[in-house]
């Protein structure tokens, strides 16, 4: 059976593409079949080619649930969602079908306080620091201001995805750059952690 990871959230602009596309690129680099599945009739679905990850059009309600049906006999695989901002009842109906959601936000303090709402909105999803600052002044001051903000759901964020030149490249036609193997490869191990899985749980899928 196919495992389901969401990339959700009210906000606009926050990472769930790129990092959903990130998740899947990192799995398939550890040879575990991914399948990346947009859901935002206001996005463009990439092309498969010059991807280790296949990439699946499910923009139309019905196609979604087409793909997911098919995808359910798949052993050993994962299927990334990319949801859409401003969409909170259809959020809520995917995070049901979800083995995980996840709600990529930035360091502004509006993804702060969106993010605050949807995890009270879907209290089994986790939040992702997505671009988190690298240089030491200012990781300390988004990180303060993470822990004003979010008090109270520290055990629910994952470790901070920093900021990493190259992400872009996910997003192009002609596919990601190699330079960004090795993040994606840490975070789709963290996701899978989350998800109390590891790559022993994908060995013996056929």
């Amino acid at each position: 059976m196919t495992k389901t990871i969401v990339l959700a959230g009210d906000k606009g602009g926050s990472g769930k593409t790129t990092s959903s596309h990130a998740i899947a690129h990192g799995l398939a680099m550890f040879g575990i079949r991914a399948f990346h599945i947009s859901t935002d009739a206001r996005r463009e679905v990439l092309p498969g080619e010059h991807r280790r990850y296949a990439t699946l059009d499910g923009r139309d309600p019905k196609a979604l649930g087409s793909i997911l049906d098919r995808l359910d006999k798949v052993e050993g695989a994962v299927a990334l969602i990319d949801g859409g901002g401003g969409r909170p009842d259809i959020d809520r109906v995917l995070a049901k079908a979800a083995d995980l959601t996840i709600l990529p936000f930035m360091q502004s303090q509006t993804d702060l306080r969106v993010v605050k709402d949807d995890m009270k909105r879907l209290p089994d999803a986790v939040a992702l620091p997505n671009r988190w600052p690298t240089q030491k002044w200012a990781r300390e001051v988004a990180d303060r201001e993470l822990g004003q903000e979010l008090e109270g759901y520290v055990d629910r964020l994952m470790s901070p995805v920093p900021e990493i030149n190259g992400y872009v490249t996910l997003l192009r036609d002609s596919g990601a750059v190699p330079k960004i193997n090795p993040p994606c490869k840490q975070l789709a191990l963290r996701v899978l952690e989350r998800m109390g899985l590891s790559l022993f749980s994908f060995e013996n899928a056929s």
